[in-house]
């Protein structure tokens, strides 16, 4: 009889990422969202799912900065990036960033 091979491999554990890899990883998903949501052929819910990703990416970013002892990202950072996108997208964000900030500031 036949040894069945297992169906699990040997699974190795990945290196950890340093923090500064962290960081340039959330400014590359910043920059896809941003692209996705600039993108004509992208439909409404495409993009809102991208602004709820850019949102969410933003304010993982800001964690890590604060986790290094860098300051985080300022509303000014913030408007100029969101000025990039449609009106009605903004909206998205704005709401999404400031359901965020009530959370984490009732965590932390």
């Amino acid at each position: 009889m036949k040894k069945k091979k297992p169906t699990v491999r040997n699974i190795t554990t990945k290196r950890e990422r340093t923090v500064d890899e962290q960081i340039q990883i959330m400014w590359k998903v910043i920059d896809e969202a941003k692209m996705y949501l600039e993108d004509e052929k992208s439909t409404s819910e495409e993009k809102r799912h991208w602004a709820k990703v850019l949102c969410d990416t933003m304010g993982v970013l800001n964690k890590l900065q604060a986790s290094r002892g860098e300051k985080p990202l300022e509303d000014e950072d913030l408007g100029s990036l969101l000025l990039t996108f449609p009106r009605k997208f903004r909206r998205t964000i704005l709401r999404r960033v400031k359901k965020w900030r009530r959370k984490s500031l009732s965590v932390g």
